[in-house]
């Protein structure tokens, strides 16, 4: 369960948070004034998310690899191109599915 909690609730039960996280795989956002500050999550979520990352970079580096030639700023034009083609392209489906 997602818990939102302020620092001062989390020095005071601390211990009891920590036991939540760990048996029943709350997430906790800590916050100060309203403003979230940090997250805590099961130790399993975390190394998901890392392992997650690693195999987001991975797809990365083997795309830089065969285009190497290719500047940052060409990749991030062709990134947001490829990205409005296909916000297009949904938006015309649909529409041919509202129609149907």
């Amino acid at each position: 369960m997602r818990k939102e909690i302020s620092t001062t609730e989390l020095h005071q039960k601390l211990s009891e948070l920590l036991d939540g996280v760990y048996r029943n795989g709350d997430r906790l956002i800590i916050k100060r004034a309203d403003t979230p500050l940090a997250a805590i999550v099961p130790i399993e979520a975390y190394q998901e998310m890392l392992q997650q990352r690693d195999q987001v970079f991975s797809v990365l580096d083997r795309i830089w690899e065969k285009v190497p030639g290719v500047s940052e700023e060409e990749a991030q034009d062709d990134i947001e191109q490829a990205i409005a083609e296909a916000r297009v392209e949904k938006s015309s489906i649909s529409l041919h599915i509202g129609r149907v």
